[in-house]
């Protein structure tokens, strides 16, 4: 896992105030996880730039709270019968409702938009012809 903020980075750009102090470590630790898994590509990591830390504050700061990996949670149960005849057989399971959009906070929405110029398609890959 890249190392693209710290706490002392989020302590200076947010105030030292953004989370309590035994939250602070562990909301960092998802920040970069978080970072890393979103592939970022040109980012100089001996120069990190100011657009990916204030992102990582932005994303320290949720996980902080809680909601960086938030699970969608609301569903419902359904059933369904099929009879031919005398025979009938029934199925009951549950489903997630896909006709909610449940969006990510405000604050991931602004670090992805920031990190927008180092991220790649997801439908694009690398080719060396070398």
């Amino acid at each position: 896992m890249a190392t693209y903020i710290t706490v002392a980075d989020v302590d200076a750009i947010l105030g030292s105030t953004w989370a309590p102090d035994d939250k602070k470590a562990r909301a960092v630790l998802q920040a970069n996880a978080y970072l890393t898994s979103l592939n970022l590509v040109g980012v100089d990591m001996d120069a990190i730039p100011d657009e990916v830390k204030q992102a990582g504050s932005e994303l320290a700061k949720v996980a902080s709270e809680g909601n960086l990996y938030q699970q969608q949670t609301e569903g419902s149960l359904e059933a369904k019968t099929v009879k031919a005849g005398s025979v009938s057989t029934s199925k009951t399971f549950a489903t997630l409702d896909s006709s909610k959009i449940i969006a990510q906070p405000g604050d991931v929405q602004f670090a992805l938009a920031l990190l927008s110029p180092w991220r790649s398609s997801p439908f694009s890959f690398r080719v060396d012809r070398g």
